[in-house]
């Protein structure tokens, strides 16, 4: 197992201790980066003041991106988890039917 490390991290303000592996401390300061530009980014427009509902929004934000990001053949991430929880649905619904034929009650 890796070894965590404690990385300490300032976000408007407020200073954070976060534990992360040894090998994603990079990974996890490009996060904070990445949502540092992003609460600046909606602070800078002055309709939101209260630092938590900045750092609401920016989740947000980071989150639809994120599920805006194209993987595959083209498919947004949000489409693919939707056809993933289609798939696992009729897998399930397929499973109970052949359950229910193979002990009928």
């Amino acid at each position: 197992m890796s070894d965590i490390v404690q990385v300490d991290i300032e976000l408007m303000g407020r200073h954070f201790a976060v534990g992360t592996p040894a090998g994603e401390r990079d990974t996890l300061l490009e996060a904070v980066h990445l949502l540092q530009d992003k609460m600046n980014a909606i602070q800078g427009t002055g309709k939101i003041v209260d630092a938590d509902k900045i750092a609401i929004m920016a989740a947000l934000n980071i989150a639809h991106d994120l599920l805006k990001t194209k993987v595959g053949g083209g498919l947004e991430m949000a489409e693919f988890q939707r056809k993933i929880r289609g798939m696992s649905e009729a897998a399930d619904a397929a499973l109970t039917a052949n359950q229910q034929s193979l002990f009928p009650a």
